[in-house]
């Protein structure tokens, strides 16, 4: 799955309204009913929805998603922040909309702010700002935010969390940011979704396809992917049950630093020694027969190099630690887990190879 810019996603939005062609306001709808399904999925008509829309598209979607959730017999209230008294055209065209489906508690904050008391019962939805931000929060709505971080609601963001920008957040402040319990985006994942300091920003993330064009998703210039099962699984051949493991290829491993390597490591341990249930008997017996020579060739190594490879790679200790225990430096250590390393990959190599 390919991951493209914010910028890509604004182009990629008026793309498919030209193509298709959809009217802007029309594609906002489709994007409201599939966030409107995920949260009915997710959230029954026991919680108190409390939107908090922004004067941008994003709150354009809020205010949509608002309208449908009343009409499914959820108590809606909404809070629709116009400080500059400007709303986008689809959002002030949802808000009326809204207004005229009647059975929706609405304020419009333009400037003080009597906030809701939210409960552990209530669910917000937060639609403040979207993929469009490009400066950090403050002022009002930073308290808004910090306001609804600090309340035991649920929150559930549409597209990204409010405050939290599309690609670098280097400089953002994170106490600005909303902490959504699930993020809801629209048809891609956003990088920033990917780094692990925003794991408490993003929640839960759930894409929703909203039928943007693919063939500009296809072409579009990107260094960012995330592999997905599918594609692995299509890499996979098919096994016959008496087929030989030299017929499949080798597989590359790419891991950890000079002497840092220890996961990619065959582990041995008793968990190694659990087969698949896909395993054929001859899996089986060639798998085992792996295992004992590895296990054979750990025993042949100097008793240095086996004590170090036993306290590393089985014991999970750190180089400090066994410099500790044996008395030697860290330096040391990492020399002669290298050397052991070695000199079992090359034994292990030339008997697969010439049966020596």
């Amino acid at each position: 799955m390919k991951i493209i810019s914010s910028t890509q996603l604004k182009e990629l939005d008026k793309y498919t309204i030209a193509k298709e062609p959809i009217a802007s306001i029309d594609l906002m709808e489709r994007a409201a009913e599939e966030l409107t399904r995920a949260i009915t999925h997710r959230w029954d008509t026991s919680f108190h929805i409390a939107v908090f829309a922004g004067p941008g598209n994003n709150g354009g979607d809020a205010l949509a998603v608002a309208r449908m959730l009343s009409k499914q017999n959820y108590h809606v209230e909404v809070f629709l922040f116009n400080t500059k008294g400007k709303l986008s055209e689809e959002c002030q065209t949802n808000l009326e909309r809204l207004k005229e489906c009647g059975s929706v508690y609405f304020t419009e904050v333009s400037t003080q702010f009597d906030p809701p008391v939210l409960t552990e019962k209530h669910l917000v939805v937060d639609g403040l700002f979207g993929s469009g931000l490009n400066k950090p929060l403050n002022g009002g709505f930073a308290a808004v935010v910090k306001y609804i971080n600090a309340s035991k609601a649920q929150v559930v963001a549409i597209d990204v969390p409010s405050g939290l920008m599309c690609e670098d957040n280097t400089y953002n402040i994170r106490q600005n940011m909303i902490r959504a319990d699930v993020t809801l985006s629209i048809q891609l994942p956003k990088l920033s979704f990917l780094f692990p300091e925003n794991e408490d920003i993003v929640g839960e993330w759930q894409l929703l396809d909203i039928q943007l064009k693919k063939d500009f998703i296809d072409t579009a210039q990107s260094p960012y992917y995330i592999t997905e099962e599918e594609e692995i699984r299509s890499l996979i051949k098919p096994r016959k049950r008496f087929a030989h493991k030299g017929a499949f290829g080798h597989a590359l491993l790419i891991a950890g630093s000079y002497g840092m390597a220890g996961a990619q490591n065959l582990e041995l341990t008793s968990e190694v020694r659990e087969m698949p249930d896909t395993l054929t008997p001859y899996d089986r017996l060639a798998q085992n027969e792996q295992i004992q020579l590895v296990h054979r060739l750990v025993n042949e190594l100097p008793e240095r190099q086996r004590t170090i490879m036993q306290l590393r790679d089985v014991e999970g200790k750190s180089y400090k630690e066994i410099a500790d225990i044996l008395q030697i430096t860290e330096e040391q250590v990492k020399v002669t887990l290298f050397r052991a390393r070695q000199k079992i990959k090359q034994r292990y190599t030339e008997i697969e190879d010439y049966g020596l």
